[in-house]
């Protein structure tokens, strides 16, 4: 008796959650199921019209559902400036990498230079963003920046604590390059 009951209260909890969750996943499949389906009804068929069976997923696959498009691919620019002591001076943009930025800026540092021992030196090294060399008096400031006017007004700021004759000597962007 015990095992009756407990089977029709199993029954009656079937017969009220699945037919509202096999609704909202149904639909009509005239080839039967095909993979990741089951087939769980069919149509009434009478007066001529034939049964079509109804489906719904098993679970096993992911619906079909549109990929989300992968956004676009950027490749990183790097620039640098490099300033020697004996008047030397280097400025690059649009570099593949930090290394040869660096190296790049050096060398045009270096046969700029009024001795062969310019001691350039990298003063700053950026990439997908602005720089900016300003020179005063008491020497040469840099800053990068998203953009040339924030780079600029930071490095006159830096200059003007220390020189009143501050002027912007050199501005570029290295900004990413879009790939696809």
């Amino acid at each position: 008796m015990v095992g009756l009951r407990f089977s029709l209260l199993a029954l009656l909890t079937a017969s009220v959650w699945w037919p509202t969750n096999a609704a909202a996943q149904t639909f009509v499949c005239p080839n039967g199921p095909g993979p990741g389906e089951i087939q769980v009804g069919t149509t009434g068929g009478s007066g001529g019209i034939a049964v079509i069976p109804i489906c719904a997923s098993d679970g096993s696959e992911a619906e079909d559902v549109d990929p989300v498009p992968a956004g676009p691919e950027w490749e990183d620019r790097w620039g640098a400036i490099a300033r020697g002591k004996a008047g030397g001076w280097g400025a690059v943009g649009d570099m593949l990498s930090k290394r040869s930025a660096e190296q790049a800026a050096l060398k045009q540092c270096e046969s700029t230079a009024s001795t062969s021992r310019a001691a350039c030196k990298v003063s700053i090294a950026y990439y997908n963003q602005c720089a900016v060399y300003v020179w005063g008096s008491s020497g040469g400031v840099s800053s990068s920046a998203v953009d040339i006017t924030t780079a600029s007004q930071q490095a006159l700021e830096l200059c003007n604590k220390t020189s009143n004759d501050c002027e912007i000597l050199y501005s570029n962007c290295s900004y990413p390059k879009q790939l696809n």
